[in-house]
C-alpha cells in the first residue's frame, strides 16, 4: 500500500533539498530508506540532500542525509532554505536551529536572503590527519602542503588552494574519499583566491560534485583567513551566486539566498 507524504523542494544557489516536517511522517519511519528513495532524481524527486526538521519549544531541529542515506552533521545552504520555509510558514524572524551538537542562529535580511551564525571552524579535531599522508597524492598536481588545510565547521572539510582542472578535482575529489585517509570521508573544496573573493567548488561526501556548499563556504573562507589569503569578509562564488562571508570575534556569518521550486506530496510503499 501507498503512503503519501509532503514534502517542499527548495534550493540554495543550486544546492537542492527535499524537506519533510518530522511530523508528517510515521514514527517507525525508514528515514535513511526514505532519502535513498527520495532523492533519486529519476525515481523519487531528485534532491543533493534530503532534510527533516520538527519544532521544538524555543527552536527547530534539523536532521539531513546526504543521496546514499548516510547522515551530515551540517549543512549551510540547507539551514537558509529551512529558515525561509519557516519564516514563510510559521512567521517567524528570529529563529534558531539545532544540528547535532551546534545551534545556528538564523535571520530573516529580506524574503530572499537570510543570514546564519554557523559557529567557529576548528583546525584541531581527532578526524584530521597528518599533512605528510596527503603530500604523496597532492605532489602529483604540483599542489604546495601550506595550499592544504582541515577544517571542522560542524562536518569534515579539507581545503585545497589551487587552480586545478574539472579532471583532476574529480580524480582528488574519489581520492579523498579512501578510508585509510578519512574513515568516515569527507568534503573536499577547490578554493581559488583572488582580492577577497574565493570561487569554489565542492566535492561532497555521499554525493559528489553539488552546485554549491554552505558548509564548504564556510570552511573555505575560515581557511582562507588563517592563512592570509582573504580579509574578514569575503565573497564566495559558485556557479550559481555566491555568498557574503564575515567573522564576528570566532563566528561564521554567513549571508545569502534561499528558493523555493516546488511542494506536492511523495508517494511510496
Amino acid at each position: 500500500m501507498y503512503k503519501k507524504i509532503k514534502f517542499v523542494k527548495m534550493h540554495g544557489l543550486g544546492n537542492d533539498f527535499v524537506i519533510i516536517n518530522q511530523a508528517d511522517l510515521a514514527i517507525d519511519c525508514d528515514f535513511q530508506k526514505l532519502a535513498i528513495n527520495i532523492s533519486d532524481r529519476r525515481l523519487g524527486v531528485g534532491c543533493d540532500q534530503f532534510i527533516l526538521y520538527k519544532k521544538n519549544q524555543d527552536h527547530y531541529e534539523m536532521a539531513i542525509y546526504n543521496q546514499d542515506g548516510s547522515s551530515a552533521r551540517m549543512c549551510g545552504n540547507a539551514s537558509r532554505c529551512l529558515t525561509k520555509l519557516i519564516y514563510t510558514y510559521f512567521g517567524d524572524t528570529d529563529i534558531v536551529i539545532k544540528v547535532f551538537d551546534r545551534e545556528l542562529i538564523c535571520q530573516v535580511l529580506n524574503e530572499n536572503e537570510f543570514s546564519v551564525n554557523m559557529g567557529s571552524a576548528s583546525f584541531n579535531k581527532d578526524w584530521m590527519i597528518l599533512p605528510e599522508k596527503i603530500y604523496p597524492i597532492a605532489e602529483r598536481y604540483m599542489i604546495e602542503p601550506k595550499e592544504v588545510i582541515c577544517v571542522d565547521v560542524g562536518n569534515p572539510h579539507i581545503v585545497i588552494f589551487s587552480n586545478l582542472s574539472d579532471q583532476d578535482k574529480e580524480y582528488l575529489g574519489k581520492k579523498l574519499q579512501e578510508k585509510i585517509l578519512f574513515p568516515d570521508g569527507v568534503n573536499v573544496n577547490f578554493a581559488d583566491v583572488k582580492e577577497n573573493i574565493i570561487n569554489l567548488s565542492v566535492w561532497e561526501r555521499g554525493v559528489g560534485f553539488t552546485l554549491a556548499c554552505g558548509s564548504g563556504a564556510c570552511a573555505s573562507f575560515a581557511a582562507a583567513t588563517k592563512l592570509g589569503f582573504v580579509d574578514n569578509q569575503a565573497e564566495v562564488v559558485f556557479r550559481c551566486g555566491s555568498l557574503n562571508m564575515s567573522k564576528h570575534k570566532e563566528d561564521i556569518i554567513m549571508s545569502g539566498p534561499a528558493a523555493f521550486v516546488s511542494s506536492g506530496e511523495f508517494h511510496y510503499e
